[in-house]
Order: C-alpha cells, then sequence, then structure tokens
C-alpha cells in the first residue's frame, strides 16, 4: 500500500475512534442509553444506520462481483426493497413502536412463552455472529492481498478499533459513526467510478458498450428468457430472487435485532418509518452504483489482459483497487473497512442487548449494570473476531451471504410469522418445531447442492413453518384418539 493510501486509511480510523470517545463524554451512560439512545435519533441517522448495518462489505465486493461475473441478474432483487418496505412501514415498525419492547423477541414471549423467546434470542445469536465474522473476514482479505500484512494482525486492529466506541460509545456511538461511514462508503465508490471512467477513452460510456459486448448486461439486453424460469436449479432467476430477496429481506427487517433495534431508537414512530424509507433509497442507489463498479472491474480487467487468468473476483477486485491512482486507491479501502465496521458494531450492540436482556435476565432474574454490559459487548466483539479467522473456508463471497447468513434468518421469520397468523399453535409446538427447523435449515445451507442461491432462504422458511404445523397436527391427531 502506497504511503498516501495508508494515510488516508489511518486518518478515518483516527477520526471514527475520536468519533465514538466524544460521544461517549458526551452522554451520561446509562444501560437504556447504550442500548436505545433514549430513544431520541432522528429519521435521517436512523435510515442511514439501517442502511450501513445490512450493507457490509458482502455487497461491497459481492455485488459488484456477481455483476462482474455473471451480468445483472442481481439487479432483479432491487425492486423487492419497495415490496418489503410496505409491510415493514404499515405493520412491523408500528407494531414494535408502539409496545415499547426491550427487544425483537420480547413479542415471543408475550405471544408464546420464555422458552421460544429465548430459542429466538440464541437463533439470533447464531445468525449474527455468523454474519459478523464473514464480512470482517472480507476485507481483511482484500487488505492482505493489497499490502501483505497478515490476516490475524488485520483483523486485530478493525475488531479493536470496532470494539473500542461500541463498548463505550453505547447504539449512540454505532449510529452516529454509521452515518459518518455511509458518506466515506459513498464518496468512496464515487471519487472510483469517476477515477476509472477518466482512465478509459470514451469514459463511461465506452465502459458500458464494452461491458454490453462481453453480456454483462444480461438478462436485460440481450434478453434472457430463462430468467423466467421455474426450474429451481438455475443460479438466479426472476423467481428466485424475487421470492428469496423477499423473504430474506423480511427477516432482515421484521425479525432481526440488529435492525429492530433502531427502531426503537427513533424519537416518534412517524421518525422510524421516515428513516426506513431513508433506508430503501440509499440502499437501491447504493447498490445501483456497485452494479457500475462491476463494470468499471470488467473493463480494467479487459484492458490489462487478465480476464480469465483468476478463478475468483475477489482478485480482480484488488488488482482493481491496486491500479486506482494515489489516494483514490486509500479512499477505497476506507469505504470498504467503513462498509465493515458499520455492521460489525451493530452485531456486537445487538448480540450484546439480546443476550441480556433475552436470555441472561430471564434465566437469573438479574438486572444487568453497565459495567457487565460493556464486558459482554467485548465478549461477542471477541468472539466475532476469533471466528472471522475460519470463515474464510466456506466458500464465495456471495454464496457465504446468501446461503449460511440469509438462511439462517428464515427460521426466525417462521416464528414471528406464526405468532401473528396462527393463534392456535401452542408455545410447546412452537418451542420443538422450531429447534427441528433451525436444525433442518443449517443442513440445508450448508449441504444442499445445486440449488437457486436465492432459494435458500425460501426453503427454510417453509420448512420450519410446515415442521411447526405437522408438530401440532400430529399432536391434535393424538388427543383425537385418545379421547376415544
Amino acid at each position: 500500500m502506497r504511503f498516501p493510501d495508508l494515510v488516508i486509511l489511518l486518518l478515518y480510523l483516527s477520526g471514527v475512534l475520536l468519533v465514538g470517545i466524544f460521544i461517549t463524554h458526551r452522554k451520561k451512560q446509562s444501560v437504556e442509553e447504550f442500548f436505545t439512545a433514549n430513544r431520541s435519533m432522528n429519521w435521517f441517522t436512523m435510515g442511514l444506520s439501517v442502511m450501513v448495518t445490512a450493507f457490509s462489505a458482502v455487497n461491497f465486493t459481492g455485488f459488484s462481483g456477481e455483476v462482474f461475473s455473471h451480468g445483472l441478474y442481481v439487479m432483479l432483487s432491487l425492486p423487492v426493497f419497495v415490496l418489503v418496505a410496505i409491510p415493514v412501514n404499515k405493520i412491523i415498525i408500528p407494531h414494535f413502536y408502539k409496545q415499547n419492547y426491550s427487544t425483537a423477541y420480547e413479542y415471543l414471549e408475550r405471544r408464546f412463552d420464555k422458552k421460544v423467546r429465548i430459542l429466538a434470542a440464541v437463533l439470533f445469536l447464531v445468525w449474527r455472529t455468523f454474519w459478523g465474522a464473514t464480512i470482517l473476514y472480507i476485507p481483511t482479505k482484500i487488505l492482505n492481498l493489497v499490502t501483505g500484512w497478515s490476516i490475524p494482525v488485520i483483523i486485530f486492529i478493525v475488531g479493536v478499533s470496532v470494539m473500542f466506541y461500541t463498548t463505550y460509545g453505547g447504539i449512540r456511538a454505532v449510529m452516529i459513526t454509521d452515518a459518518i461511514q455511509f458518506f466515506v462508503l459513498f464518496f468512496g465508490l464515487i471519487v472510483g467510478i469517476v477515477s476509472m471512467s477518466g482512465m478509459v477513452e470514451g469514459g463511461l460510456g465506452e465502459i458500458f458498450r464494452l461491458g454490453a459486448r462481453s453480456g454483462l448486461t444480461r438478462p436485460f439486453y440481450p434478453f434472457d428468457a430463462s430468467i423466467f424460469s421455474f426450474d429451481p436449479t438455475i443460479r438466479i432467476s426472476f423467481w428466485s430472487c424475487t421470492l428469496g430477496t423477499f423473504v430474506a429481506f423480511l427477516a432482515r427487517y421484521s425479525s432481526d435485532q440488529m435492525v429492530v433495534q433502531r427502531y426503537f431508537t427513533a424519537r416518534s414512530e412517524k421518525d422510524a418509518r421516515r428513516g426506513f424509507w431513508l433506508n430503501v433509497v440509499s440502499a437501491i442507489v447504493s447498490l445501483t452504483i456497485l452494479a457500475v463498479l462491476g463494470f468499471l472491474i470488467f473493463t480494467h480487467a479487459n484492458l490489462n489482459h487478465t480476464l480469465g487468468k483468476f478463478d475468483k473476483p475477489l482478485v480482480y477486485f484488488v488488482n482493481f483497487i491496486k491500479d486506482l491512482p494515489v489516494g483514490v486507491s486509500g479512499l477505497m479501502i476506507a469505504g470498504l473497512i467503513a462498509a465493515t465496521m458499520s455492521s460489525i458494531d451493530s452485531g456486537s450492540n445487538s448480540c450484546t442487548r439480546a443476550w441480556i436482556a433475552d436470555i441472561f435476565e430471564p434465566l437469573t432474574g438479574k438486572k444487568i449494570d453497565l459495567k457487565s454490559t460493556r464486558l459482554f459487548s467485548i465478549l461477542f466483539g471477541f468472539i466475532i473476531v476469533v471466528m472471522s479467522l475460519y470463515v474464510g473456508k466456506l466458500g464465495s463471497i456471495f454464496e457465504i451471504a446468501n446461503k449460511i447468513v440469509n438462511g439462517f434468518g428464515s427460521p426466525l421469520l417462521a416464528l414471528f410469522l406464526l405468532g401473528k397468523f396462527t393463534p392456535k399453535v401452542p408455545a410447546k409446538v412452537v418451542l420443538y418445531g422450531g429447534i427441528i427447523g433451525a436444525i433442518f435449515s443449517a443442513f440445508t445451507s450448508l449441504f444442499v447442492k445445486n440449488l437457486a442461491l436465492h432459494y435458500y432462504a425460501v426453503v427454510n422458511l417453509a420448512g420450519t413453518i410446515l415442521i411447526i404445523l405437522l408438530i401440532y397436527c400430529v399432536g391434535k391427531i393424538q388427543s383425537y384418539f385418545q379421547k376415544y
């Protein structure tokens, strides 16, 4: 890494830490402040925080890598943001905000019982620790290829930086730094695109023309009729992308404590709903920019005669960053790190909240003070750091995101849907069925091959619901025969 690029990266890391320190000393801390910011966050900060919480290094490299390798098929998922936003704004946010829950899973205790709430919290902790480890590994792998620094050292630097302001600043520091990280991310992408466009004769227009001639504009041009096929083994189709993304997004925005916790920080229900729409708009714009980045990476590889020389899109991404002008490369790396930190800090804080409110306090009957809360926050940060050292063995970036992360969110969504639409299913059935459904989902995500990437979330959701309903029906049949 060139010295000016290193300076930019260090300035970014230092700035984030200083913001965390400033917020810590500015606000008097309490457990409630640590987790909800005393419900005082405005819609703008909340909306950007929701967006960058879910927008991680997986999106940064995985989305552009998909376009680079397969074309614009992945863009079929963007309209789903709007489809999901309708029930989230009209039903989910008003429900959570008006009930004044401490966590998303408190609803499950009120609807079923304490054991179901604990099960949901455990599923969430497994889901988001895997997620945190995945998104921490990706940028460290890139920095390793760019700088030659060892992966454990990079993981330690980034992980400790996040743990510092997350542990001492709480959710307020997390959300404000999230907003800052959004602009670092966005600015880095724009500067990188403008810079690369200026290096190609004919500019952005020529980049798109080259991509179109090479098939990168498929399935839109030339039109690929196979996107409407019902074959579940096609990698991405209109049906798998729409249905699978809808399930994954609904799980994220309705049953994921990492996101739902943002609703609890808003000053009012109106602010929460406005913030969510800002999340939708900013996510669509950012992912569109990442699609453009995929075209630029393809053009760079084509001009340098490296197309086909490497198996993984990540290598082309690294080579693209290396060849950007001095300073621009540093901004791109800072944007990548920003995308990573914004997700890890949220994951650590929300895991701590779920552990304390949904598991530790209900089981022990003890109230946790601020000091213990911070210790648990450090613990979860440490778990994510350790797991990230091994997550690279699980497969490619895009496969990890869709098969494991989206898959584990589905059992959680199943519990919420059953709570809402099946008033007669008892808590004991949901508990046992939820456990079996989670095992089924883990098996499907890890071992079922040749299924369309987005269908894993759908299969895991349907499987969990069917397992619970089957147990319920078997129980009813047994009760019927026992009477006679």
